[in-house]
């Protein structure tokens, strides 16, 4: 299984906090409905990471955090920490 960031789980909860504030300000009803799908996107791109297609998952973990900058800062870094453990080399035992 893949190690995914802190980060990541982080900004998901962040992003939840702040969609269910909007949900109960009536003032942000239609925002409210313009973000879940969003809050969707990054639980859906974590799961993907768990389940190793770190890419995929990564990828919409970052599009899912693009309606909550700046605080989706905190998710993007981590799905990015998420990329780059990719393109590194596993260290081999010789």
């Amino acid at each position: 299984m893949n190690k995914m960031d802190f980060k990541m789980p982080l900004g998901a909860v962040i992003h939840l906090l702040a969609v269910i504030w909007i949900s109960v300000e009536p003032r942000y009803e239609g925002l409210f409905v313009w973000m879940l799908p969003f809050l969707a996107l990054n639980l859906v791109g974590m799961l993907l990471v768990m389940l190793d297609k770190t890419k995929l998952g990564a990828i919409l973990f970052i599009i899912g955090c693009v309606p909550f900058v700046p605080v989706g800062v905190i998710g993007i870094l981590g799905a990015k920490k998420s990329l780059q453990g990719l393109s590194e080399p596993a260290p081999t035992n010789a």
